[in-house]
């Protein structure tokens, strides 16, 4: 049941972080195969570039997101919850299919890197790098979010955030439920988990 256990999550919260968007030198998404990092990263240099305040509200989403996910007793809970919220409401398919073309809401963007920190720990440090680069603090503060991670919910899914958080190595995350939905939107085959 290990592997019905821990998936995506994502959220931020803290104040807005004063200065300009970081000049990072991202290449044009079409000259490279998907990768989450790229993309979401991607997606996130777009917002923040549209709205001011955009930082501060992604780590307040995250944060109501962590503190959501802190609370449901089982993780798949927590894996339909994420997924609902990344996707608007719409299908995981869909939300991965805009990434790197168009700004994210922050609801969208913060669960998703609450539910990459839960599913793939390995590229999340290199999504919260990338965070930091793009706005500094940013990475740092939604780091800070994930080690406070407290609740009544199910303690391997708030030990898994607050090891996020602390970017300890941690084993590979597993996928909430059999169908890999949570895999394959971070870079990953079903068949490889």
């Amino acid at each position: 049941m290990k592997r019905a256990f821990a998936a995506g999550l994502l959220a931020l919260a803290a104040p807005a972080l004063a200065g300009p968007v970081a000049d990072v030198a991202l290449p044009p998404a079409a000259s490279v195969a998907y990768s989450f990092p790229h993309a979401y990263l991607s997606s996130i240099s777009l917002s923040l570039t549209a709205d001011p305040f955009y930082a501060s509200r992604l780590l307040n989403s995250f944060s109501a997101h962590v503190t959501a996910v802190s609370a449901l007793a089982a993780a798949p809970a927590a894996a339909s919850y994420l997924a609902k919220e990344a996707s608007g409401g719409g299908t995981l398919a869909d939300a991965k299919a805009s990434l790197g073309r168009e700004a994210l809401t922050p609801g969208a963007a913060s669960a998703m890197l609450v539910a990459n920190a839960l599913a793939r720990p390995d590229q999340f440090r290199e999504v919260m790098d990338g965070l930091e680069t793009l706005k500094p603090g940013l990475g740092r503060h939604a780091a800070r979010i994930l080690t406070e991670a407290s609740g009544g919910g199910n303690r391997a899914v708030i030990a898994a955030l607050r090891a996020a958080g602390a970017r300890r190595p941690q084993a590979e995350g597993l996928t909430y439920g059999p169908d890999g939905r949570w895999a394959t939107f971070f870079d990953g085959s079903v068949a490889a988990h």
